[in-house]
């Protein structure tokens, strides 16, 4: 696990060992550390925007300390550009996209704010609504919990929704895993988004193409898919 005053060692690390400038923005647990929101993260996920960048982090990590594993047993994690662990920590470095999911847009660049420049390494921090979607896109019951915590942040979910509309298409749908996530941080803290209900007529509206595995770990389906035969539907899987 990395406390706060561990995360900032770390980066002072990277950042003596960094022969190139690179720009590292912090997207889960560590980004919220660092905001405060909570006291420690097993893991660090990072996006690197270009493969040059990647190169000079790459090299600066493993001077740190880390080693590199190519042992990648979480699907999630499968596009993970590298993975590095000392001891029960890990890094999880991507490249412009995270997991074949939610790419790294300008967008969300504009919305993170700069953290700390260590050398030639510039760590920015996600914004909340940004590390809510891509929390929101993970089947891990533990990020429910930081989408909770999150959410009691004044979030702009207009911007959320933007943004997963924007990033959806014909082939990924991305709304139809942020209108699981609602329902499960609903179900667990009793906190409903206001951008719920326009979610879920997207969702409505698009209900043919669901995938086959919607809603299947939400319990209580019914309580949040108005539709009687659209609720059954869900129930049954992908018919």
């Amino acid at each position: 696990m990395f406390n706060a005053d561990e995360l900032k060692s770390w980066i002072a690390s990277v950042g003596r060992h960094l022969d190139e400038h690179c720009a590292a923005y912090l997207i889960g647990g560590c980004a919220m550390c660092f905001k405060g929101l909570k006291p420690a993260t097993k893991d660090i996920d990072i996006i690197i925007a270009s493969k040059k960048e990647f190169d000079a982090f790459d090299a600066a990590v493993i001077k740190a300390g880390f080693k590199r594993s190519t042992d990648l047993k979480d699907d999630f994690y499968i596009t993970a550009l590298a993975v590095y662990e000392k001891g029960s920590s890990r890094i999880d470095v991507f490249l412009k996209e995270v997991g074949k999911m939610l790419k790294l847009t300008d967008s969300m660049k504009r919305r993170a704010s700069p953290y700390k420049q260590e050398g030639k390494l510039k760590v920015l921090l996600a914004a909340n609504e940004d590390i809510f979607l891509f929390k929101a896109m993970t089947p891990r019951a533990a990020d429910i919990n930081d989408c909770d915590r999150l959410m009691r942040e004044n979030l702009d979910y207009d911007a959320i929704y933007e943004e997963c509309m924007s990033q959806s298409s014909s082939e990924k749908k991305w709304y139809f895993w942020l209108y699981e996530k609602l329902c499960a941080i609903e179900n667990s803290a009793g906190i409903e988004s206001p951008i719920k209900g326009k979610v879920y007529q997207i969702v409505k509206d698009s209900w043919k193409d669901r995938p086959s595995d919607f809603m299947s770990d939400v319990p209580n389906v019914e309580a949040h898919i108005p539709d009687k035969k659209l609720a059954e539907e869900a129930k049954r899987g992908g018919e």
